[in-house]
């Protein structure tokens, strides 16, 4: 993946007790510059790139976090709108994986291929001296964040921009999660199965690509019963959810995700069915930016449309 080339709000994370300390209130920075003039109609379509910052506290240090939004053209402030969360893998960056995708943003929702959605890019790097070569280091940081950080990372951003919370505490969030997706590319495919495990009051929908869940690392519990784990304490049932995995045909992560899947479904017959888990390969694609690009747009284009 490619390495990193204002509503504001202050959240704090304590590592250890785990607890909240604190917030203050919201401010919102100026859209992004486009990197390129746009005229005519398609100007007048472009979405912007904003900002969202939070502060978290991991391991004893606090770091300032920042999440940046894609907002279609159509948004209005007095209509709530459906928003998907999208992490980058390992070495990538929120800056580069939003000014990569907002214009293809822009162009599948101008073609009708997608509803007009919010679309969050944050990222699970405390800051840019986490980044390492050797992606299998950073799943303690994709856990971390999956378990801790999403819902300061969802208060920040959705106390910012009207989506169906009516409020953004457990319960707010839970009233809306059919209208929250959350999904990822390579270790931001493995942080979104975490996602589904941890946070499964919080969302509905879930993309994850190119990468399968790591949860084995931590527990000696299957992985299919970890997976589930959220989905049955809440109650949930097979219209509750949904899950569509996606993976390049040329590249070797769909050999982890394919056992994974096959083994939800057979260890959950009466929850997991053809219509709430699909599976589906990106032909000819590998693990790169096309296939990144690829599996979004089809991910995207299943989202609110029934």
């Amino acid at each position: 993946m490619r390495t990193e080339f204002s509503r504001t709000m202050l959240v704090f994370l304590v590592i250890g007790n785990l607890g909240i300390l604190s917030g203050c209130a919201a401010g919102r920075t100026e859209p992004l510059p486009p990197e390129t003039a746009q005229s005519g109609s398609a100007a007048a379509e472009a979405g912007s790139l904003e900002t969202v910052r939070y502060e978290i506290r991991y391991e004893e240090q606090t770091y300032t976090k920042t999440a940046y939004v894609y907002v279609p053209a159509s948004y209005e402030e007095q209509e709530p709108m459906n928003i998907v969360y999208l992490l980058h893998g390992s070495q990538g960056s929120a800056s580069q994986m939003a000014e990569d995708l907002a214009p293809l943003l822009d162009e599948w929702i101008r073609s009708g291929e997608i509803v007009p959605m919010l679309v969050v890019f944050p990222t699970y790097y405390p800051d840019r001296s986490f980044v390492q070569a050797d992606y299998t280091q950073d799943y303690p940081l994709n856990h971390f964040f999956a378990r801790q950080e999403v819902p300061l990372l969802l208060q920040a951003v959705e106390s910012t921009y009207h989506t169906y919370a009516q409020s953004t505490d457990a319960q707010g969030l839970q009233q809306s999660r059919m209208h929250r997706a959350f999904g990822g590319y390579s270790m931001g495919g493995v942080t979104t199965w975490d996602v589904l495990a941890l946070q499964a009051d919080a969302f509905a929908c879930y993309l994850p690509m190119a990468g399968d869940c790591w949860l084995d690392r931590l527990s000696d519990e299957p992985v299919e019963e970890q997976l589930m784990q959220g989905l049955l304490a809440g109650g949930y049932g097979p219209g509750d959810f949904r899950i569509l995995a996606m993976v390049g045909s040329l590249d070797s992560t769909k050999y982890t995700m394919r056992p994974q899947i096959e083994a939800l479904r057979s260890a959950y017959p009466d929850l997991i069915n053809a219509r709430n888990l699909l599976y589906w390969e990106n032909e000819g694609g590998g693990h790169s930016q096309a296939s990144l690009e690829a599996e979004t747009e089809h991910g995207l284009s299943t989202l609110w449309k029934e």
